[in-house]
């Protein structure tokens, strides 16, 4: 092992660290999740595989939707990385650990890397990514959408119980009528055939 080069990742940057093989630290900097930055880093991790004849060990935290932007520039660039869960990276990390601060876990992660026989991470299809991050979509959808439901049924047994006896609640139709009729007095006001005495209890 060469150099290594590891990432703390936070909302649009990230904080690097290059070790070299003597665990050393040679740099430590923040880039800017942008092309331009991005192009630089390219640059540097170029220049450090023609330096040790081979590329050197990545390294990087997942951090949810702010690591995807330096993953997809890996992936792009042909780069093997390992992804280290967050438990798992702070476990590895722990006995290390003085501060907690961003740049300390940068260097943490390049430190501990020497240490650790870390698998690189396994990278997908481009077209299995999006069906996973489609899936996981729907999935929030779905769940939203139960929860709206639930709202809707417990407002409903305080002003028009019945409706739900009626009509299945997860119809369009269902959705329909409940906009339009969300009280029984606003459908009993257009009906034609119940007395107005009875539109008279009802209002």
């Amino acid at each position: 092992m060469k150099h290594v080069v590891a990432f703390d990742v936070s909302k649009g940057k990230s904080t690097m660290t290059i070790y070299d093989r003597y665990k050393q630290c040679e740099f430590e900097g923040e880039i800017e999740h942008t092309r331009s930055c991005f192009q630089t880093l390219h640059e540097r991790l170029h220049q450090l595989t023609i330096l040790d004849g081979q590329v050197p060990e990545i390294v990087f935290e997942a951090t949810g939707v702010y690591s995807k932007g330096l993953e997809k520039f890996l992936r792009d660039h042909g780069y093997r990385y390992s992804r280290m869960n967050p438990l798992e990276a702070n476990l590895q990390m722990a006995s290390m650990r003085r501060h907690k601060t961003d740049k300390s876990d940068a260097h943490e992660l390049a430190k501990t890397h020497f240490k650790m026989e870390r698998d690189y991470t396994y990278q997908q299809d481009e077209y299995y990514e999006q069906m996973r991050a489609l899936t996981r979509y729907y999935d929030e959808v779905d769940i939203e959408m139960n929860h709206l439901r639930n709202r809707m049924h417990a407002i409903l047994q305080l002003s028009f119980p019945e409706l739900e006896k009626l009509i299945t609640p997860k119809s369009a139709l269902f959705l329909n009528i409940v906009q339009l009729y969300p009280h029984p007095r606003v459908l009993l006001a257009h009906s034609k055939t119940v007395s107005e005495q009875v539109k008279r209890e009802y209002t």
